[in-house]
């Protein structure tokens, strides 16, 4: 919200918006006095309530694979299921005990502004939080070894890249932190760069570098330990020892949410009798760009070329941009008319021209008129990708996505463009 706020500012119809006194630290305590136990209090209330499973609360000790200890007292089961989740790493460089040295689990703890934060790791944690910080007035420059979301197609990281330059994060790929400087409080990241050395003033530092499975509980036990610490399971996440079972982020990455909860039911499933198995082929991959977020799944434009013979595209915004005053028209410009999602049709039309509305690719190949891969960067991205996942894993056609009942007119999920080529007997480009 802080992201269209400045947007929506003094423009058109909308008022100036004062956001001099705009504070991270008064929206985190927002968070912890009403956000955090009102989540707490639904997945309480989903889990003793709708599914009349019984909690208890405690310091929990495995004793053997069928016998827990919660404050002392024994629990018995015909099943263990370990899910103890993981813990943001944190790479012991000199000057990392400093205060304001943090990783990403701290910002809900905030209690004071900060005007300088430097992020290290460009991966989609590092990457949102920075989007998250930029708009609240702080000076974020991020950090990154190698390049930022590596696995993303590249038109995807380009606009992520220029979309990030807008909510003024600075972006530095290539750099290796080697320590941090200061008296008690951060003062300074230390990185090599091309060869040389530079420092990056600022007062806090967020780490989003990975993460490191909690398995230790589990060690005991005997299970078998990966190279990452994490707890190795099979695709019915079962480990090494009988009736012990892992699942969520202790078993490795992809560290996520919604596959952490997957993984869950795979396993109670498996528990149950049934022979079920995880399948990650096409599990999309997010990051939040505030006011946006980013969506991928199935391959990106190199890897379909590699794959197929034949790859026809369809994408927005498409050709040259121009830098045209706020709230002005200049033809010429017809690849960035489309929204590419329906909140953003309004920035669209204070900055026609720019292609600020966001973007999505598919991919396409000719030969079967199948899709191989989705790709979009909108407000809401997220909510189509969780079907949008399940056909390009049934083989959904450009043909298929045609017959849909488009809600005119949004491009979001792709109906509109993908009627455009439909009707060739051979597909063409829409790039």
């Amino acid at each position: 919200m802080a992201a269209m706020l400045k947007l929506y500012s003094g423009k058109s119809w909308y008022p100036k918006f004062d956001l001099s006194n705009i504070s991270m630290a008064r929206a985190t305590e927002t968070y912890r006095r009403v956000g955090a136990p009102s989540f707490e209090e639904i997945m309480e209330f989903q889990t003793t309530k709708q599914l009349n499973v019984e909690v208890i609360w405690g310091d929990a000790k495995i004793l053997n694979p069928k016998t827990i200890a919660i404050d002392g007292q024994k629990h018995e089961g015909d099943a263990l299921v370990i899910a103890t989740g993981s813990r943001p790493t944190i790479p012991n460089l000199p000057g990392v005990e400093l205060k304001g040295v943090m990783t990403y689990l701290d910002h809900a703890t905030m209690t004071t502004d900060t005007k300088q934060m430097v992020v290290i790791g460009g991966g989609r944690i590092g990457v949102g939080k920075a989007a998250m910080f930029a708009p609240f007035g702080t000076k974020v420059t991020i950090l990154e070894k190698y390049t930022i979301l590596p696995e993303w197609d590249e038109d995807v990281r380009t606009f992520i890249k220029q979309h990030l330059s807008r909510l003024g994060v600075t972006l530095i790929e290539g750099a290796d932190v080697k320590e941090f400087k200061g008296g008690s409080n951060v003062e300074a990241v230390v990185a090599d760069i091309g060869g040389g050395r530079k420092e990056f003033p600022c007062d806090s530092v967020m780490f989003a570098v990975g993460l490191t499975p909690n398995s230790e509980i589990a060690k005991p036990l005997g299970v078998k330990i990966g190279k990452r610490n994490e707890i190795v399971v099979d695709s019915r996440f079962r480990t090494s020892v009988p009736n012990v079972y892992a699942v969520g982020d202790v078993v490795g990455p992809p560290y996520d949410m919604a596959v952490a909860r997957k993984s869950g039911m795979i396993a109670a499933k498996n528990i149950m009798g049934a022979d079920t198995e995880m399948d990650y082929s096409y599990i999309p991959e997010h990051v939040y760009l505030s006011p946006l977020e980013a969506c991928f799944v199935g391959l990106t434009e190199a890897e379909a070329r590699k794959k197929y013979k034949h790859i026809v595209k369809i994408q927005l915004p498409v050709g040259p941009k121009v830098e045209l005053e706020p709230e002005q028209f200049k033809a010429g410009y017809p690849g960035s008319a489309l929204p590419v999602e329906g909140r953003m049709h309004t920035i669209n039309q204070l900055y026609y021209g720019r292609q600020m509305q966001g973007m999505l690719k598919a991919l396409i190949d000719a030969d079967s008129r199948r899709y191989v891969g989705f790709h979009h960067v909108g407000y809401g991205a997220k909510v189509a990708f969780q079907y949008l996942s399940y056909l390009l894993k049934v083989g959904w056609t450009v043909d298929q996505m045609a017959d849909l009942n488009e809600i005119f007119l949004n491009a979001e999920h792709f109906i509109q463009l993908s009627r455009l080529i439909a009707g060739y007997p051979e597909l063409v480009n829409l790039a």
